[in-house]
């Protein structure tokens, strides 16, 4: 089992109330979908449809701007509005709103499943692109221009099922729930981009996960190694999985491609085959709701754009007071502060902790200059300068403290005995070198 890499850290991962519960879509679909026109961190999307007019699933709604992804209508009914809603990376942003007719109604122009034996690069990337695939492990970048990218660069094809952020399962009732489907996508992304080899990295939690895949692997003959690496956050991160996998180091200021790898989250790849072999644009996702004030925390598909307050109450509600909602992970998750914010392609988790779970009330104390911080940084850096540089006002050290490499993982904040808020002091600070360049 795998794990070398630098720093991190061990936080409890609170798994146990999800990861035996399966993939369920909704008992009550919601009323309406908000589907916002920004979807991916590189651009947006214009309407193409306005108020009043009829969609259906899978149907496109907005073509992309820029480096933006096409927006596709995720349940069947009317558009509503095309105006400003929350959305949960803050703010208002416009969406399309589409009352839900609850006849699920497919768009009957969706293209042919294509043969992914002799499928053309180029159709396929078309394809990949038209169903509006982002990253769905965060990153929220196209997809298509990821694969073009790597394309003729890529030695290893790294597929991400790491998912070391506590409370979160999803990506493991994938591999268990659709592990053909899944070692079948990793083949298919391998042709694509011409790697020599293709690698699906499984945490050494989900050992069941592992001994299904592997099973399959034996049965099915396929060419994809399944690789085991020992529990620590944030090794799903691109960087620490590529030194921990292969031993390669990505350099400052490189990029994966510059050491022969590509890494792509598994419930990309399981969009990308699903896309390529039924024609369906990304319409749904899984999502787990979890989290110590959940009532009953699941493993949900829903469809984008579902609000976030739908997928509370399909978990029961809360048994007590959230003293936080996040999306994502406990670690580097989005606060919500809005319910009504929806669903987005890169939405893997709702999570409303306990001020136990969060340590919300936490007095921030002196720094006492351990150096956990330190010691846990994956980058290398160095929180303890940065924290001083800040509080004292001392900003024109910033420039050689190497900002750019942070992460955000949050392994500094977690680690810290005086509860400093390291990981909101190193954005800060980024924003502050930032202005001074």
């Amino acid at each position: 089992m795998r794990t070398r890499f630098l720093g991190g850290v061990h936080p409890t991962s609170h798994k146990e109330s999800t990861r035996r519960k399966p993939i369920v879509p909704l008992e009550e679909p919601p009323k309406e979908v908000v589907i916002p026109l920004v979807m991916c961190a590189q651009g947006g999307a214009e309407p193409v449809v306005k108020k009043g007019d009829l969609v259906s699933v899978g149907q496109v709604i907005a073509k992309p701007t820029g480096d933006g992804v096409y927006v596709h209508a995720s349940v069947s009914g009317r558009v509503k509005a095309i105006e400003p809603r929350p959305h949960p990376w803050g703010g208002k942003w416009d969406a399309v709103v589409i009352e839900n007719d609850f006849k699920n109604t497919s768009y009957p122009d969706l293209p042919l499943p294509m043969d992914w034996e002799r499928m053309n690069r180029e159709e396929a990337l078309e394809r990949i692109c038209q169903a509006g695939i982002t990253s769905l492990g965060g990153g929220a970048s196209p997809t298509h221009l990821r694969i073009r990218q790597a394309v003729g660069k890529t030695e290893i094809l790294i597929v991400n099922a790491a998912e070391c952020e506590p409370y979160l399962t999803a990506d493991h009732r994938l591999l268990l729930e659709k592990g053909d489907q899944i070692l079948q996508g990793v083949q298919m992304l391998s042709r694509l981009v011409r790697a020599e080899k293709a690698i699906l990295v499984v945490a050494g939690d989900k050992l069941n996960a592992v001994e299904f895949l592997e099973r399959r692997l034996r049965r099915k003959k396929r060419e994809v190694e399944i690789v085991t690496i020992q529990t620590r956050y944030p090794l799903g991160m691109e960087k620490q999985l590529i030194r921990a996998v292969t031993g390669r180091e990505v350099s400052p200021g490189q990029s994966a491609l510059d050491v022969g790898c590509a890494v792509f989250n598994v419930a990309t790849v399981y969009a990308i085959r699903h896309a390529l072999l039924t024609g369906e644009p990304l319409t749904h996702r899984a999502v787990t709701v979890s989290g110590g004030a959940v009532a009953r925390p699941r493993n949900l598909w829903v469809p984008i754009g579902t609000p976030l307050r739908c997928l509370l109450q399909a978990a029961g509600g809360l048994r007590e007071k959230a003293a936080v909602t996040l999306t994502g992970g406990p670690m580097n998750g989005l606060i919500q502060e809005d319910l009504d914010a929806p669903v987005v392609k890169n939405t893997n988790a709702l999570l409303c902790l306990t001020e136990q779970e969060h340590n919300v009330n936490q007095p921030e104390m002196v720094c006492v200059k351990c150096g956990h911080c330190v010691s846990a940084c994956p980058m290398d850096l160095n929180p303890v300068l940065v924290y001083r540089a800040m509080r004292l006002g001392e900003k024109e050290l910033l420039a050689g403290l190497h900002l750019e490499d942070c992460m955000d993982c949050g392994c500094c904040s977690y680690i810290c005995p005086s509860h400093i808020p390291l990981m909101d002091l190193m954005r800060q600070a980024k924003k502050e070198g930032a202005s001074h360049d």
